[in-house]
């Protein structure tokens, strides 16, 4: 339960095995390769391997073409779990070499271009004839040939909108209107746009001939009255036979779309949808995996006789590969080393079955570096006791818990949506269990108003119910601060752990013991303002505050330079402005755990709400009862999802910033062996169990 120890591999083994050497890490699957001149000095004349991923590449874009296409007019509708991450396809080895044998990807590379060749001519097309049809709408009531409308050798003609109100507006007696011809098209109909958010505008077309000598004035004249021109296209029919036309054409190109749909089925090989792109993905993750180890033969080097690969591995798993490189490779040198401190070592962390879902949290925030501890098995009392508090409700807990148990059943092969479920089962539990002890089942639905005299959820309620948020709600907010308390001790206890094992023993004290003193005798002096303390421990307090005090002045600016500026160093981190902590960091964090209690009576406050609303229609003569049960359901639907959102957000954010702030981070790379197994692909090896 913890980071497992690595340990360096390096293999020298004859130059012309290269590509087998290489085949045979990827095939255990146990060995991340790096680069080996990492290790080499500048002036070993080793070189590079020259690989050609050419061919695996040109298989992965044909590959993904394939699939474009068939998403394109086979999409594939997602199912509940798909819609939560992306899962890779499980095969078996038995069924990726048939698909290796029968699938002939050349040939159906070929056949899918010719379709997406005429897919997207049509498609070009139809946009074309798309444009031009939106060019000639305005147009149609225009009954006459459009050559009659274009400009002679000495008249000029525009057609265009014009505001209805600047028409009326015309004075004709004007001079430059002596010298224009004008007319509406359609004087019955006319073109709506709002001006503003009161004004509607009212445009109309009009039709104006000028000489061209006069097209300057003209068209200044016009620019006044908002005249929009419509570009009239090069054509000699009339607008709506051309428009029939294109009707006509664009028809069939749609009819031509369909044909590449029907077409696009032979892809399928007499297979689903489905089907057919599990196996394209299967290929895909073989062709990756070739490329992959393309790319690790390029991080070995190579000698005139000899070839050297590097990597890490873990160190249970020494053996096996010693065994096999000895056994394939008798020829070859195999050593077996810790990784040296200054080494950017990757991480691969060991935690049991029952513990392992929380390790989807340390996923998220950033891996522990490899000297340093996983947090992961110190976050499973309080990120569920968070959880529970936050969503406590019986009934949606035990909804919860079948949901959870339901997704971990049908996700046991892909392990991060398997954890995800895993991590909803277990808080489902703890919400039902602080539900009972809060007295919330779908929030007060036990009341005899909704559900009758001594039904069995009240009798339920009255016997575990412990104390009621709503009714003593100081009391909660006091545990819910104390919970933050405890939290930020534990975390600060783990932070001294943390030193331990780096062996910073004066970090041990100053940075840790030195603020529990502090932070204890605040806590009871504090204790003062809420209860009338003896004296005594009042007094032991303020001991405390001023033993932990001086003990932070004098050690935590030790890192500056001078007396003067490591005292006042010391003195400003009690402030939380410099140094490993603060008082007001102390304040802030532990404030932030309200968070309990108000998640928590959000939950039951909106679930009564519901059943609030359900009850004044449950009156209601013959559909009364109707109603009451739709509203009920909707709402707690309603409730149980946005909570339970909420419930792992709040939570996760109590761990990420007010936990692990005080001693973790993270950040380090996570192991990744070179292998077949991938976010695409999983060969599937052997049963695990479900929860």
């Amino acid at each position: 339960m913890a980071i497992e120890p690595l340990k360096k591999v390096t293999i020298v083994n004859t130059k012309e095995a290269h590509r087998r050497l290489i085949k045979t890490i990827n095939n255990l699957g146990i060995m991340e390769v790096i680069d080996a001149r990492s290790i080499l000095k500048d002036d070993v004349p080793f070189t590079t391997p020259k690989v050609d991923t050419s061919s695996a590449d040109s298989n992965l874009n044909k590959i993904d073409f394939i699939l474009n296409l068939m998403d394109t007019f086979l999409p594939e509708k997602e199912n509940f779990l798909k819609s939560l991450t992306p899962l890779p396809v499980v095969t078996s080895e038995t069924e990726l070499n048939k698909i290796l044998k029968e699938y002939n990807l050349d040939e159906h590379y070929k056949y899918a271009v010719e379709l997406d060749e005429t897919y997207r001519n049509a498609e070009r097309i139809i946009a074309e004839i798309e444009t031009e049809m939106e060019d000639l709408r305005p147009l149609m009531d225009i009954d006459i040939d459009l050559e009659e409308l274009y400009s002679t050798k000495r008249i000029k003609i525009l057609i265009g909108y014009v505001p209805e109100k600047k028409l009326k507006a015309i004075d004709e007696k004007e001079e430059i209107w002596q010298w224009i011809a004008w007319e509406k098209v359609s004087p019955s109909e006319g073109l709506k746009e709002k001006e503003d958010r009161k004004d509607t505008v009212i445009k109309v077309k009009v039709i104006f001939a000028f000489l061209k000598e006069y097209e300057e004035e003209v068209k200044k004249l016009l620019s006044e009255l908002n005249f929009e021109e419509i570009t009239l296209p090069k054509r000699k029919e009339k607008v709506k036979e051309r428009m029939a036309e294109l009707e006509e054409d664009k028809e069939n190109y749609k009819n031509k779309i369909a044909e590449v749909k029907e077409k696009v089925n032979y892809l399928l090989e007499d297979n689903t949808p489905r089907e057919a792109k599990k196996k394209l993905l299967i290929l895909k993750a073989y062709w990756t995996n070739v490329r992959n180890r393309q790319l690790a033969l390029m991080k070995g080097v190579e000698g005139k006789w000899v070839y050297m690969v590097s990597g890490y591995i873990r160190a249970k798993d020494t053996e096996l590969l010693k065994n096999t490189i000895e056994k394939e490779f008798p020829q070859s040198i195999i050593t077996i080393e810790d990784p040296s401190p200054e080494e950017d070592v990757p991480v691969s962390i060991s935690v049991p079955y029952l513990l392992r879902p929380i390790q989807l949290l340390t996923e998220m925030f950033g891996l522990p570096y490899y000297k340093n501890f996983d947090p992961t098995p110190f976050m499973q009392i309080n990120f569920y006791l968070f959880f529970g508090i936050c969503f406590s409700d019986v009934c949606y807990g035990i909804m919860l818990t079948l949901m959870g148990a339901y997704l971990s059943k049908k996700t046991r092969l892909y392990r991060g949506v398997n954890n995800l479920s895993r991590m909803l089962f277990y808080g489902g539990i703890s919400s039902i269990i602080f539900g009972a002890l809060t007295g919330s089942w779908f929030g007060d639905l036990y009341k005899p108003e909704y559900l009758g005299e001594g039904n069995i959820l009240y009798m339920l309620q009255q016997k575990f119910v412990i104390i009621d948020p709503m009714a003593k709600t100081i009391i909660a907010l006091i545990i819910a601060l104390g919970l933050g308390v405890l939290n930020q001790f534990f975390g600060i206890t783990l932070k001294m752990y943390g030193l331990y094992r780096k062996r910073d023993f004066i970090g041990v004290i100053s940075d840790g013991l030195c603020w529990i003193i502090t932070l204890t005798g605040i806590l009871i002096m504090a204790g003062q303002v809420f209860t009338d303390l003896p004296k005594s421990i009042f007094n032991t307090g303020i001991f405390l505050f001023i033993i932990g005090a001086i003990g932070l002045i004098l050690t935590q600016g030790r890192e500056i330079k001078g007396t003067a500026g490591r005292f006042a160093g010391g003195l400003i981190s009690l402030y939380g402005i410099v140094g490993s902590y603060g008082i007001t960091a102390f304040i802030g964090d532990t404030l932030s755990y309200c968070r309990l209690l108000a998640l928590g009576l959000t939950t039951s406050i909106v679930a009564m709400a519901f059943n609030l609303m359900a009850g004044m229609l449950k009156g209601i003569p013959y559909i009364g009862i109707i109603l009451f049960i739709i509203v009920l359901v909707i709402g707690h639907v309603f409730n149980f999802l946005i909570s339970a959102l909420g419930a792992f957000v709040h939570s996760m954010r109590l761990i990420f910033v007010e936990f692990f702030g005080r001693f973790y981070e993270g950040g380090a790379r996570p192991f990744q062996p070179l292998g077949f197994d991938s976010n695409l692909c999983i060969i599937k090896k052997e049963k695990k169990a479900i929860i």
